[in-house]
């Protein structure tokens, strides 16, 4: 490398607003050959409710490098990362992007929403996304191939009742504490994927997990399914299989699942720099995904420094529904979704040797 590479990517590493982590594998072929778009053949989306709109900018980007690709890329997703990574996989998307961002923010509710007011809000926001064609386009699309991971609920957890469902998720999340194999009792994972091929997903033993494929005339409730927030919103219900489907990230809210494509690594946009495995994990900071399971990965994870600077110092989150006005909380959500922009254009001025200079380890 000469020295004005070195300087060059220097100042980037230096004005960088997010770190790349990777994983063991992934580092070892960065640190050897850099990066380039073509070797990666996954992209994970992960549960966050709002938290999302701060990695727009991401999204930006590789929506922009993927226009021209050639071989497959796998798309997996829960809850609204999945509701992102559905927009890749249609013709035109980037504005299906933009429909989701714009009905994302301007959603609003009543002062204490039911379960039916929050489900009708969340299929808007879907349909919107998928506009007129684009539950056909996800099946058909060239190269993008979307899977996405639902839960299936069973005793209490399955029942269409807050007070039963909440005791259901309660003794769930006990449970959880001990061991994540618990979630068995109460949870199956339902894969449900692309109906040319499985995700690169090696055996996943942690807990009962299923394989559907996406049904044509399904497409939309679906989709809807993988992001309907439990003991809030009302489940899916018979959409792989007789039975009650609600959010994915109660089994995979960050995945800690053995992602290993046969070629290329998996790339991850993410708001935190460690992902929590399931939606009961997020306050158990002791419980951290598997070094082998993140061996292929790479995490695009924004800085603190970053975070901080946004308005109110933080990232989006449903507490915003509450604590905010909707003029507020959507003037705030319009101007992270501004701010990310810079990590498009950050990402936009790298070349693939540079990868080296700043690829880090996993930070746990």
């Amino acid at each position: 490398m000469t020295a004005l590479n070195k300087a060059e990517s220097s100042l980037l590493k230096e004005d960088l607003d997010f770190h790349i982590y990777a994983g063991s594998a992934a580092l070892s072929h960065i640190q050897k050959n850099g990066l380039k778009k073509e070797d990666i053949s996954m992209l994970l989306g992960a549960s966050s409710g709002p938290k999302w709109l701060v990695l727009h900018g991401f999204d930006q980007y590789l929506l922009n490098s993927m226009q021209d690709r050639q071989q497959p890329l796998d798309l997996l997703g829960t809850s609204a990362g999945a509701w992102r990574l559905a927009c890749y996989a249609q013709q035109d998307s980037f504005a299906a992007h933009q429909r989701l961002t714009h009905a994302y923010i301007e959603q609003r509710y009543s002062e204490k929403p039911s379960g039916d007011e929050i489900l009708a809000s969340c299929r808007n926001m879907v349909n919107s996304m998928l506009g007129r064609q684009g539950a056909v386009e996800v099946l058909q699309h060239d190269t993008a191939r979307l899977h996405l991971i639902t839960t299936q609920c069973h005793g209490l957890a399955a029942k269409q009742h807050r007070f039963w469902q909440g005791l259901g998720f309660a003794i769930a999340a006990l449970g959880n504490v001990f061991s994540r194999k618990t979630l068995g009792l109460h949870f199956t994972r339902i894969v449900i994927h692309h109906p040319e091929q499985k995700p690169p997903l090696a055996c996943t033993k942690d807990l009962p997990s299923r394989y559907q494929t996406i049904e044509k005339d399904r497409v939309a409730d679906t989709i809807l399914s993988t992001g309907c927030i439990p003991v809030l919103t009302k489940g899916v219900e018979d959409i792989a299989g007789k039975g009650l489907y609600q959010d994915g990230g109660i089994t995979d809210y960050g995945f800690d699942l053995p992602f290993k494509p046969e070629k290329g690594f998996v790339l991850y946009p993410h708001f935190a720099e460690i992902p929590a495995p399931g939606w009961f994990d997020k306050s158990l900071k002791w419980r951290k995904p598997s070094h082998d399971n993140y061996s292929h990965t790479i995490l695009l994870v924004p800085k603190n420094e970053f975070v901080t600077s946004l308005p109110y110092g933080k990232i989006p989150d449903r507490n915003d529904f509450v604590k905010l006005s909707d003029e507020k909380r959507k003037t705030y959500w319009r101007e992270v979704v501004k701010r990310s922009q810079v990590f498009s254009q950050q990402l936009e001025a790298l070349e693939p040797h540079h990868w080296a200079e700043y690829a880090e380890p996993l930070p746990w």
